[in-house]
């Protein structure tokens, strides 16, 4: 099968796209920028194929010029800026809404003109928004999204919604937990990473991890290979009883977790815990995601949890595996 992914040179994207490409699919990888030789290395030699296309989202005419070219089977859509912290939301509030919500338009637009079987939007749990209770956030719960990032993902979900129903398009949306693994880094727009990455990069550069804030924050982790599976399900899936889906492992880790994890991963680490000082990473503000539907659905199980997912990172960065 011939599969587009917008945003393929990212963190989460080229993930996905190692995913279905050694699964034997052909996957057409677009992004505004061209992978480094360390990305291309990583997507060769798979049992599908990986070919890359420079693309603008934000160009309407070259998204119609490469969706008329590859005319591809599925599409995945990624291209985003991604979540920026408050004190860089100003300065990027035009571009990150025309990417997040612009773009989504174009691919759709192309696709309607070109065909294609199915397109998974890809959005964020942050669209669920702050919430009173700490229960696990279902597919069901309203979001009310808050800072540009969340409101855009929110805004291009339900336009996405809108698009297809007027043009009898197949769309479906993934709301993606928190990532971490092979490739996390700022390619220009996620430049804020993960507490994961950050903290066990350190850990293995030998530094001592200096930690603010309460030991029992909670974040909602995934390692990037269960991430990949989750998304692959709601693509390649014969039919789909829903048309959003939660990707996460429906169980949270606590600032000490995590770190017991990476201590676990790197033996002897040094951590510093100064909880009065605040911490770049804020803690949860809902619940994690709830999976459940993914589960009953589509069959899909994480292969990770905490401990493995961490431990597969720290291998990952101490020698990138061929994989």
């Amino acid at each position: 099968m011939t599969i587009l992914i917008t945003g393929a040179t990212g963190f989460v994207m080229s993930g996905l796209a190692w995913c279905l490409a050694e699964r034997g699919h052909a996957v057409v990888a677009a992004d505004l920028h061209l992978p480094d030789a360390a990305l291309r290395g990583h997507l060769d030699g798979l049992g599908g194929s990986v070919t890359f296309r420079q693309l603008d989202v934000t160009d309407a005419g070259a998204v119609r010029s490469l969706i008329g070219d590859v005319r591809p089977e599925r599409v995945v859509h990624g291209a985003a800026i991604t979540a920026i912290p408050p004190e860089a939301e100003r300065g990027r509030f035009v571009e990150t809404t025309r990417v997040n919500v612009l773009g989504t338009l174009h691919v759709l637009e192309a696709i309607r003109e070109f065909g294609g079987q199915r397109t998974v939007v890809v959005s964020s749990g942050s669209v669920y928004g702050t919430r009173a209770d700490r229960d696990p956030v279902t597919e069901d719960a309203v979001p009310q999204p808050q800072g540009v990032y969340p409101i855009t993902k929110w805004a291009a979900e339900a336009l996405a919604a809108r698009y297809a129903a007027a043009n009898a398009l197949e769309v479906a949306v993934v709301r993606l937990a928190s990532p971490f693994g092979a490739f996390e880094r700022d390619t220009g727009s996620r430049p804020l990473l993960s507490a994961i990455n950050d903290w066990t990069r350190a850990a293995l550069r030998g530094e001592t991890l200096r930690i603010g804030g309460p030991p029992g924050a909670l974040r909602d982790p995934i390692y990037l290979d269960d991430v990949a599976s989750g998304i692959a399900a709601v693509l390649l899936a014969e039919r789909l009883p829903h048309a959003v889906y939660n990707v996460g492992w429906g169980k949270g880790a606590t600032t000490e977790d995590t770190l017991a994890a990476i201590a676990r991963a790197v033996p002897g680490v040094e951590i510093e815990r100064v909880p009065d000082e605040p911490s770049r990473w804020p803690a949860l503000t809902r619940g994690v995601l709830s999976a459940d539907r993914l589960r009953r659905d589509l069959g899909w199980t994480p292969r990770y949890d905490l401990d493995s997912g961490v431990a597969a990172y720290v291998g990952w960065l101490r020698q990138p595996p061929p994989r």
